[in-house]
């Protein structure tokens, strides 16, 4: 069952109108929550990014409309039959017609919820990665926000699968930026670095997590330029998004990576894990 405004429909149901504005331009944002033995995580970092989204593309945010969308999304895994775990897409889009500029800025909300069939959080063995070359991330005011129209990142993720990797790297003006669906570490020097947000990378929910939990283990975090000379040097290489949580990269371009067990990715992973049965 998905949830369109409050009401429940079938998947297929056709609600959406052909003249969608987020169909039609890409105007609006969407989420993608982790549910962790039938709750809902960090919401309050997720709300915040989709807040500050909906602040730049103009949108109203009503207190009321929140709270209505937060109650949905819990209705969402009751109607789901979802007890365990899986995920919550929250799709936000502005309401009305009109061309480019828009005749009115309400708020509309779709919510998808699936179940997963394991705690992916507790993974063995690691990913293959590449580069993808042909598009460039800039830093700009979307860059913070998850945006309807994520055509570098499909276009990352279909170069990827032709390659026969996992996930694509993106290029930012300086450097590496992020991956098609996650953010980018590295670890050397028993320092954890991350792109900085001006690589033109999302700050990604899992990302500040992985920051906040690297800090109360008294890992160093530097947020900086990562270069590729920089990343075939590491001693150590992961992703990072809120389905899968930790991703260790064992392959980069097909060239597999002298690391046995990931020695400090391992440790985040049991600590972030460690972290989250906490919230619970």
């Amino acid at each position: 069952m998905v949830i369109l405004n409050g009401r429940l429909f079938e998947p297929g149901a056709p609600e959406v109108s052909l003249l969608n504005r987020s169909f039609k331009y890409g105007d609006g944002l969407f989420e993608t929550i982790r549910i962790f033995r039938g709750n809902l995580l960090f919401m309050n970092d997720h709300f915040r990014r989709l807040t500050r989204g909906m602040h730049i593309l103009g949108l109203e945010v009503d207190p009321d409309w929140l709270n209505q969308v937060r109650a949905d999304l819990r209705r969402s895994l009751l109607a789901n039959g979802i007890d365990d775990h899986g995920r919550v897409r929250l799709h936000v889009y502005r309401s009305g017609v009109g061309a480019y500029a828009p005749v009115e800025d309400t708020p509309y909300y779709l919510i998808e919820s699936y179940s997963l069939k394991e705690d992916s959080y507790q993974q063995a063995g690691g990913i293959s990665i590449g580069v993808y070359p042909d598009w460039h991330l800039t830093p700009n005011p979307l860059s913070g926000c998850k945006s309807a129209n994520a055509l570098p990142y499909v276009l990352a993720a279909r170069y990827a699968r032709v390659q026969g990797w996992d996930e694509s790297l993106m290029l930012g003006p300086n450097g590496l930026a992020e991956a098609s669906s996650s953010n980018l570490f590295i670890i050397r020097h028993q320092q954890l670095i991350t792109p900085a947000e001006d690589s033109g990378c999302l700050p990604g929910v899992m990302r500040q997590v992985v920051m906040r939990v690297a800090r109360e283990v008294r890992i160093p975090v530097k947020e900086k330029r990562i270069s590729l000379r920089d990343l075939n040097q590491a001693g150590e290489v992961f992703l990072t998004n809120v389905v899968r949580g930790i991703q260790p990269v064992a392959q980069i371009a097909g060239r597999k990576r002298n690391i046995v067990n990931w020695p400090l990715t391992t440790f985040l992973q049991n600590s972030l894990y460690q972290y989250v049965e906490n919230l619970m």
